[in-house]
């Protein structure tokens, strides 16, 4: 009986908005891409990608190394492939960045709208208020187009996970420098292992 009487007394409105929403299809999760082909998840291989979603507009991969200390005098070295294929489904839809990591998808990352296919993106407008950390090289190359000039090295990190334990890890390091003529600054652009850490100015450009 009292719950009858606590439905009973509850707004019709709000008992019309909480149907309404039960009634509504689940939202795509994060790990899944849907193409015209199908929709691939987490765990599918990059063949299923294929077949389903075709070629990416970009597609960018690094190496990267760890160095697992399983005893004394005794490493195991691992090296995973990883490569981003942002799919470009045109100005209406948002771009979606599918990472592979040897062979298989392991995320999916929504980005901004994406640009029409046939339309040169606007460099002088490649700034902060349309790049951020986290994006993916692929991302910036639809908003930026391609840079003046690129550089890369390794750097080595150690994750130490406690007093014994640690894991040696190789970064792949690249810097994109984005020439917008002499009457704007350099825009340079860091990335680690495919994605943005750092945004800066340089010098006029010429």
């Amino acid at each position: 009986m009292r719950i009858s009487k606590k439905v009973s007394s509850m707004n019709p409105m709000f008992l019309i908005i909480l149907l309404s929403f039960s009634l509504f299809p689940s939202p795509a999760y994060a790990d899944s891409i849907s193409c015209d082909g199908g929709i691939v998840s987490d765990g599918d291989s990059v063949v299923d990608l294929l077949m389903k979603c075709g070629q990416p507009a970009w597609k960018e991969s690094h190496q990267e190394e760890f160095t697992d200390r399983l005893g004394p005098g005794l490493k195991q070295r691992t090296y995973i492939t990883v490569e981003q294929w942002t799919y470009n489904f045109g100005p209406q839809q948002l771009l979606r960045t599918v990472t592979v990591k040897n062979g298989v998808v392991t995320g999916v990352k929504t980005g901004q709208y994406g640009p029409s296919k046939d339309q040169v993106p606007v460099k002088p407008e490649c700034g902060d208020r349309i790049i951020s950390t986290g994006d993916t090289k692929g991302e910036v190359l639809a908003k930026c187009g391609e840079p003046f000039y690129r550089t890369s090295h390794d750097e080595e990190l150690r994750e130490q996970f406690d007093e014994i334990h640690s894991r040696r890890v190789v970064v792949t390091v690249e810097e994109w420098t984005y020439n917008f003529g002499p009457q704007r600054f350099l825009r340079i652009i860091t990335f680690r292992n495919g994605k943005v850490v750092d945004i800066r100015t340089g010098r006029y450009g010429r």
